[in-house]
């Protein structure tokens, strides 16, 4: 991305202006000030053309280069000539790097386009469910969970299908926001689910910020080793799809109940439940799988790169008990290639082959060069937090808006009935 080439070159001005001052042993204030000066038009141009962008995380530095400046102008106005030692140079580099690095975690990102005529509004909501007592908590309090929606923005008295989304493992709310908004443009009402203490953070009702469970965690990477034995595998996982089918039938029966409402708020005086349908990413798309399996009203799941945990009903004797009755409505998983092949090796043993082998109408695609990550919008919001959980070779952008499009296609052609379904095998 240019914005690193910027970065790296921005951090090497600085350490060459800090190492002529070191060999100088002085910090000459004319001299000083020009190079801030310049340093400050240089971050406001590539401000204004677009270049750097602008989001909270360049606060940082132009707060640097700003210090920079006023001490450089104090210095000319007071005749103060510094002495310049490697001690202050050091520092001052490791404060200019500590002001980069949400740059470079989190850079400018250039909103994905949206293909739809519609504009989106969006409002959250925290729903307590008193069913439920929260698993990871001592004091019993009932369980919370987060939802936010997008909708079309419109005066009609309209109805649209809708769909509800469950995030991965450490996602949260807004991990599939450019998704939501291209279906929301489209004249879809989108419902994110967002998962307590398995979001990597979540606002509770009282405004606490809740972060993902350390022991979650830790058993999820454990999980995606080699070498752990099935039968602990299976022990793992069931209490997650457990909690992620409970949250999102929570959300589905509390969306169902203020759709009745006379004085219901707009999301739910569009929604139409009767053409609802459910995706999700990774551990997301499995919940997804089984909740539409057993839910009424559910026309069609998207399994976004997500092994179909909720259809393994055992493990013993060194095998997998799947279950066989056919999946009943359609259902489209999208995996990367790896994923694919490395399901092939596995044959019957794999569960996602077996569910959509009985399905009474599936199918399964998959991207070239692409990875885990790349069906989130993680690799466009931050690309090394994305690399380190798994991205592929393939342009990020690209490939979110390429799944963007089969999605709305997809759901398209089975909750409005509209258009034709030119699905490819590989992507």
């Amino acid at each position: 991305m240019v914005i690193y080439w910027f970065i790296g070159v921005f951090f090497l001005a600085e350490a060459i202006k800090e190492g002529i001052f070191v060999y100088s042993k002085r910090r000459l204030p004319g001299i000083q000030l020009g190079l801030c000066l310049g340093e400050l038009l240089l971050f406001l141009m590539f401000s204004i053309i677009g270049v750097w962008g602008w989001r909270n995380s360049c606060i940082f530095p132009a707060a640097f280069l700003l210090w920079n400046l006023a001490g450089a102008w104090y210095a000319l106005v007071r005749k103060r000539r510094k002495k310049a030692g490697i001690g202050r140079a050091v520092l001052r580099l490791l404060v200019l790097a500590f002001c980069l690095l949400p740059v470079v975690l989190f850079p400018p990102m250039n909103p994905v386009p949206v293909s739809g005529s519609y504009a989106c509004e969006t409002a959250s909501y925290v729903w307590t469910d008193e069913s439920r007592v929260e698993s990871f908590r001592d004091d019993g309090a009932f369980r919370q969970v987060a939802v936010q929606f997008w909708y079309p923005a419109t005066e009609k008295e309209e109805r649209f299908p809708l769909v509800v989304f469950s995030h991965g493992a450490f996602g949260y709310r807004m991990s599939n926001y450019s998704t939501y908004m291209e279906l929301a443009s489209n004249g879809y009402v989108v419902c994110s689910v967002e998962h307590p203490y398995h979001a990597i953070f979540s606002e509770l009702e009282d405004g606490q910020i809740i972060m993902a469970d350390k022991d979650f965690i830790n058993d999820v990477f454990r999980v995606n080793e080699e070498g752990m034995p099935e039968e602990e595998v299976f022990a793992l996982n069931r209490p997650w799809i457990n909690l992620r089918t409970e949250d999102m039938n929570f959300v589905l029966d509390r969306i169902e109940e203020e759709c009745g409402r006379e004085t219901a708020d707009l999301p739910f005086r569009l929604a139409d439940t009767q053409r609802t349908g459910l995706m999700g990413h990774s551990l997301g798309g499995a919940a997804a799988v089984t909740v539409g399996r057993e839910r009424p009203g559910v026309k069609a799941v998207v399994d976004l790169d997500g092994t179909m945990l909720g259809e393994e009903l055992d493990y013993a004797d060194g095998k997998y008990l799947m279950n066989t009755e056919p999946y009943p409505v359609p259902l489209l998983c999208i995996d990367t290639t790896g994923h694919y092949e490395e399901g092939l090796m596995y044959g019957d043993q794999y569960v996602n082959h077996v569910i959509l082998a009985e399905a009474e109408e599936a199918k399964e695609i998959h991207f070239d060069d692409a990875e885990h990550m790349n069906f989130t919008d993680l690799p466009l919001f931050s690309p090394p937090l994305a690399g380190l959980l798994g991205t592929g070779k393939r342009d990020a952008r690209e490939c979110i808006m390429t799944m963007n499009r089969v999605v709305l296609e997809y759901f398209d052609y089975y909750l409005k009935e509209k258009g034709e379904l030119p699905l490819q095998e590989v992507y």
